[in-house]
């Protein structure tokens, strides 16, 4: 379990970096903003809205293709 918190959370960190937001230690990452869910969609990104931010999270079926696919539907 160690070792896939550090594989989720890795992948959190790198889209965290890539947005300029500092690192974290979760798997999920909140983003605010406009339009930020309609772009996601877009591009066949699920993501969900809470307290007004888009919500992405990262899991053992992600890899850095998801993280850059992530980055560049919300222009990083």
């Amino acid at each position: 379990m160690p070792a896939i918190h550090r594989y989720d959370v890795g992948l959190a960190n790198t889209l965290r970096a890539r947005l300029g937001l500092p690192p974290g230690d979760s798997a999920i990452v909140s983003v605010s903003a406009a339009g930020a869910l309609e772009r996601l969609q877009a591009a066949g990104i699920k993501a969900s809205v809470r307290a007004g931010a888009v919500r992405v999270s990262f899991h053992l079926h992600n890899t850095d293709v998801d993280v850059d696919a992530v980055a560049r539907a919300l222009g990083h």
